[in-house]
């Protein structure tokens, strides 16, 4: 079983695995996950994500699935994170840079391993297609809603069924911007109009003209699809009260998940997103009849 780790492509480990004996070679891998999971330099770090990717194809049995990511953040440091099906981490750990290659900041061995990279886990586990983040600033009137995104977004993760809709797409990632015109900081006061028409005559205050949803192209990673979409909401949504701006924002939900459908259909892409529409709308009623 050893030869995994020499095994580099995707389709090639899941057919050396399809010849083993499916419980033993289950009960190897996760030996090895378990002498793995406090790796201590870049090397274990790698062999950890194939035995992931491993245990992936022939199944964590009675263990909760875990997906190995790598990633770089935008100070330029790198972090390695073990983390479920919804998101939540189990591990993470900073990495500092050593001459070619990296140590752990709080570990033990600092030996240079030349010429390793980091790798990521490539066969992700499934999780939810709907994601979202918000800007850290918008009106105060905003803030129940901007509350309740967070207990939708709780929702969302542990209610749809991503396993069920397909795995040719990955995500569709939608950030919120908001106005906040009444920002504690003067210097970061501003709103966002959706055309010139819509500017108040004399209005002084700063202001930008953004369309209210900025898509992005559909993005193939790896033969996963996965697309990204702002959407800017104005001064005036953020005055209305709650249930509005809850049916509001149920709106949008159901447009996304119309345009991706229609973005899919068009690329000949085989993903059940009325399968998907069906669970999310179940869900967004449930928040929306939700007392907050």
């Amino acid at each position: 079983m050893n030869e995994i780790y020499s095994i580099e492509n995707l389709d090639e480990l899941s057919v050396y695995l399809g010849k083993q004996e499916q419980g033993k070679a289950r009960s190897w891998l996760l030996g090895q996950f378990d002498k793995l999971y406090r790796y201590a330099n870049i090397k274990e770090w790698n062999d950890l994500v194939r035995v992931c990717e491993a245990l992936n194809i022939v199944g964590w049995g009675d263990r909760e699935p875990l997906e190995a990511k790598a990633q770089c953040w935008i100070n330029g440091s790198f972090y390695t994170s073990l983390m479920n099906r919804y998101f939540e981490i189990e591990d993470e750990q900073g990495w500092s840079r050593l001459k070619d290659s990296y140590v752990l900041e709080n570990g033990s061995d600092k030996t240079c391993y030349a010429g390793y990279e980091f790798k990521s886990q490539r066969n992700l586990l499934p999780k939810s297609p709907v994601r979202w983040q918000k800007s850290g600033n918008y009106q105060k009137s905003v803030q129940p809603l901007y509350e309740s995104l967070d207990r939708l977004k709780d929702l969302v993760v542990h209610g749809l069924r991503s396993e069920k809709y397909g795995d040719s797409f990955s995500y569709l990632g939608i950030s919120m911007f908001f106005s906040h015109h009444d920002d504690e900081n003067e210097s970061v006061r501003y709103e966002y109009f959706h055309s010139e028409n819509e500017v108040p005559e004399g209005f002084d205050g700063k202001y930008y003209i953004r369309l209210k949803y900025k898509w992005g192209r559909m993005v193939n990673q790896n033969g996963v699809y996965h697309i990204k979409v702002e959407c800017y909401f104005s001064r005036k949504f953020g005055e209305l009260p709650l249930p509005e701006q809850k049916r509001t924002i149920i709106g949008d939900f159901l447009y996304y998940v119309k345009y991706v459908s229609d973005k899919l259909q068009k690329k000949k892409i085989g993903y059940d997103c009325n399968l998907l529409k069906s669970d999310l709308e179940q869900i967004l009623m449930k928040w929306e009849n939700r007392k907050e």
